[in-house]
């Protein structure tokens, strides 16, 4: 009977190749050891960051486990996504298997006498080695197709990723021959299990056996000397990410802030200056998010300013710093700071804070918590910012809404409705009205067409009435922390006073301000959106809705309620069931959805490029669709606005969510 298995250092033994791998493995992991402790130099030339790394660390490790091992945020993409899996898994476990033959070499056979690598085992051992070495060599070809083939925008070639890719690919030929020389000196009929290897064999049929051994030792050695060289090679090349994206992920799964809050100045009364201007102040956990960086340019292709073709790549904005970092870490300072020397200030006032960027980063790197500090800087440190923006901080210091139109017709819109005042009634709800439905002559119109939702379901609720001032929101993203600071702190006091538990709000802005960003300074509200309270209230009976809108109706994702705060399901819901004609979704939706272009402040600023509603209505014509539906005052002036512009007012119209469902009553 033939025994299944093979010896190890077969045809090497001789010349000492298992010492040999034993020197140039401590070879490798001190070049390996050395290069790691300079990048964390380089990482901590950093401020301290917050971040407590232990804080729900089983589910940290499970959103690796979900996105780093098995890809579920790389397979967004079908070609990039299957391409990396393949190079991935198949050195994961060619690594496994590595792993393998060592502890049997070095363990098991040499303390024990033990071999396990043989029968059965071997037979499937041998079969998925070689599975997975020929999965890494397709994943190898699929990127070299991609990166110098079709070459998608998004993709900048240096020298190094070439290297990389030419590199893995030949230690993947050079096992596969070495091994094919093995199998080809005998030929054992169960070798065929390793597939690839018996098929290789098959070059080196005609040889003689003394000629095969020669060619079975040159193809090992190479084999064997290249491999530690790319391990050694790690953390000098792009091959870092293995490291650095993997960490990522494990700090980033699970944000210690809500997904979308803003980290507040810390030692806020006493600090000498505010934000960052030098590459030194970001935290060096915002650093290490630079170096995790891959280039894979996902977060450009879905940038709204970068495509209206505003000066924003949040790709380059990334690897902008990054360069400064690695200046910085070299010594070299930059005496006149990184803003309009690094990142130019029209950069920086381009950027819809719609986390487009961030939650669609198949390893989680935020760009607009770098962002947010500069614009701080230009507004607090430098009291620099634009001509827009300062009529904005002024409108809401002197009148408390960024139209500048006072309390007085903030209550206008209730004119001949039955709404109470929380202040003189007690009420179970709030009805968070905000500035652009109170003020916005169109967006009163959702006003009144929710509180009819609102008192058709029998709903116990108020406002604030003339009490009622901006959430602070538009103020915070544009960079002015004090200013939301004092606002916010006023309507938390004045909440707590009143004795307010529970707000709903029709505004996305709204609505994660006063839920995620509200509990830094003591305000600790159950709040809901319109979409899902009045899905709560479907749901419970309380309010019958039926089908009553005409034509092809599709949905904007609001950016603040679908990608930040996750609710996608419910306002769908909401709108299929006052349908009578087909629901479509737009080509880009949930959490890939475009932007309105009216966030990060944007909607206060002038239009200098392409028009981003432009962009994202386009879409809803291309559907064809009658309705346009979404649920955020902002989306609703920008779908309004791009509809006008394109001159398609006759057979398109932009609604409310809150509209649409009335006429379902």
């Amino acid at each position: 009977m033939v025994d299944i298995g093979r010896e190890i250092f077969w045809n090497v033994k001789d010349t000492g190749a298992q010492w040999i791998s034993y020197a140039l493995m401590i070879i490798t992991f001190i070049i390996l050891i050395v290069g790691l402790k300079k990048r964390y130099a380089m990482w901590k030339i950093g401020k301290p960051s917050p971040i407590n790394f232990t804080k729900r660390l089983g589910e940290r490790i499970g959103y690796f486990i979900a996105n780093g091992i098995f890809h579920k945020s790389i397979l967004r993409e079908a070609f990039p996504g299957w391409m990396h899996f393949f190079i991935f898994w198949g050195f994961l476990i060619l690594s496994i298997g590595t792993g393998l033959v060592a502890l049997q070499a070095d363990f098991t056979d040499l303390l024990f006498g033990v071999k396990f690598l043989k029968g059965d085992f071997y037979l499937i051992f041998s079969f998925l080695l070689d599975l997975a070495g020929l999965m890494a060599i397709v994943g190898v070809l699929m990127a070299m197709w991609r990166r110098y083939v079709t070459k998608p925008a998004r993709l900048d070639n240096k020298p190094d990723d070439g290297i990389v890719l030419l590199w893995i690919l030949v230690v993947l030929v050079t096992g596969f021959l070495a091994e094919g020389a093995r199998i080809a000196h005998s030929m054992p009929g169960y070798e065929r299990w390793s597939f690839v290897g018996w098929f290789t064999a098959l070059l080196f049929s005609g040889m003689e056996k003394g000629s095969i051994e020669i060619t079975h030792k040159v193809f090992w050695y190479v084999h064997m000397v290249i491999s530690f060289g790319l391990i050694a090679y790690i953390v000098y090349s792009r091959l870092l990410h293995i490291i650095t994206s993997s960490l990522n992920m494990m700090f980033r799964g699970v944000e210690d802030n809500p997904r979308g809050a803003i980290e507040p100045i810390a030692d806020f009364e006493n600090a000498e200056e505010f934000g960052v201007n030098s590459i030194e102040n970001f935290t060096w956990r915002q650093i290490f998010d630079l170096d995790a960086c891959t280039r894979c340019g996902r977060c450009q292709d879905l940038c709204p300013a970068y495509a209206s073709e505003k000066p924003l790549s949040p790709k380059q904005f990334i690897q902008d710093l990054k360069g400064e970092w690695e200046k910085a870490a070299k010594g070299v300072k930059n005496e006149e700071g990184i803003i309009d020397t690094v990142i130019q200030e029209e950069t920086l006032w381009s950027c819809t804070a719609c986390l487009a960027c961030q939650v669609n980063c198949p390893v989680s790197i935020p760009t607009f918590d770098k962002n947010i500090e500069m614009r701080r800087y230009l507004t607090l440190t430098l009291s620099k910012t634009t001509s827009e923006t300062r009529l904005l901080f002024k409108n809401l210091q002197q009148k408390t809404d960024p139209y500048g139109m006072g309390k007085r017709q903030r209550t206008e819109w209730i004119e001949g409705l039955d709404v109470k005042n929380v202040a003189e009634q007690e009420v179970e709800y709030l009805y968070w009205v905000g500035c652009v439905a109170s003020l916005d002559d169109r967006n009163r119109k959702v006003a009144k067409a929710f509180t009819t939702l609102l008192n058709k379901a029998g709903v116990s609720f108020g406002i604030l009435g003339q009490d009622e001032a901006c959430c602070g929101d538009p103020a915070r993203r544009c960079g002015n922390e004090d200013l939301y600071l004092g606002i916010a702190q006023g309507n938390v006091e004045l909440l707590n006073e009143i004795g307010i538990k529970k707000i709903i709000t029709t505004c996305p802005h709204c609505y994660h301000t006063l839920k995620n960003e509200y509990p830094q300074v003591g305000g600790n509200f159950e709040v809901y959106h319109q979409g899902e309270f009045i899905w709560k209230l479907m749901k419970e009976g309380k309010l019958a809705l039926n089908p009553a809108i005409e034509g092809t109706i599709t949905y904007h994702d609001p950016c603040y309620l679908g990608r930040v705060n996750r609710i996608f399901d419910e306002p769908r819901g909401l709108v299929e069931k006052v349908a009578k004609g087909p629901f479509v979704e737009m080509g880009r939706n949930h959490d890939r959805s475009f932007c309105c272009g009216g966030g990060g402040g944007r909607i206060w600023m002038e239009e200098h490029h392409k028009r981003i509603n432009h962009l994202r209505i386009d879409e809803a014509i291309a559907i064809p669709a009658g309705t346009v539906v979404t649920a955020c005052p902002y989306c609703l002036i920008m779908m309004e606005d791009a509809i006008k512009d394109k001159e398609k007012v006759e057979t398109m119209k932009a609604m409310d969510l809150s509209e649409l469902l009335v006429k379902g009553l």
